[in-house]
């Protein structure tokens, strides 16, 4: 957690995002759980990538304050310099030498390195496609896009809870899981994620 809230303090959020994207996480893990049973989530499971979700973007701690928090859009150049991030994170949990093989480590691993992986195989780092992404990082992609909507940034006004399920809607099967965005969605329905 104090290493999330370093990334957060650097990148002129307001310091809620991780534990937006970790509630979102949870909801959906648990619906998850409720619907069906073929992804094998036992509580267990459950509570570590809640955990380890708090860690998606400690790889922003190696990307210069100036691209963080810069006010209007990218260049071409500093967009693949964020990129870098999910490699960075991933690099830093490997090199923690007496943790690197604890459960919690492994699965913030996963977690950093997939975060923004496409279920059409258009995402980053590696460009993996469909289920060939870890089930934890078409999970996170999900909460951090969410998130990113419907909260105010620096650089962006935040948008309603209608118009961000709608993007799931539209971009299910492309950018995001098609299996999990109705169950997420379930949960903006029921009332579980309100703005």
């Amino acid at each position: 957690a104090i290493l999330s809230q370093i990334v957060e303090f650097r990148n002129g959020e307001s310091g809620l995002h991780v534990s937006r994207v970790n509630a979102l996480v949870k909801m959906l893990l648990e619906r998850l759980r409720q619907v069906t049973d073929q992804y094998n989530i036992s509580w267990v499971k459950q509570d570590l990538i809640v955990m380890a979700s708090s860690l998606h973007d400690i790889g922003k701690i190696g990307i210069d304050d100036k691209i963080l928090n810069k006010p209007g859009k990218l260049t071409k150049d500093e967009f693949e310099i964020i990129k870098t991030h999910t490699l960075i994170g991933a690099r830093m949990l490997e090199d923690m030498e007496v943790y690197k093989n604890e459960p919690l480590v492994k699965m913030a691993y996963q977690i950093c390195r997939w975060h923004h992986e496409r279920y059409d195989g258009k995402g980053y780092p590696r460009g993996l496609k469909g289920t060939g992404i870890p089930l934890m990082g078409r999970i996170l992609t999900i909460a951090d896009c969410f998130d990113a909507m419907t909260a105010r940034r620096p650089y962006k006004q935040e948008r309603s809870i209608d118009y961000a399920a709608g993007e799931l809607k539209k971009n299910s099967g492309t950018q995001f899981d098609p299996e999990l965005v109705p169950v997420f969605l379930s949960l903006i329905e029921d009332g579980k994620i309100a703005g």
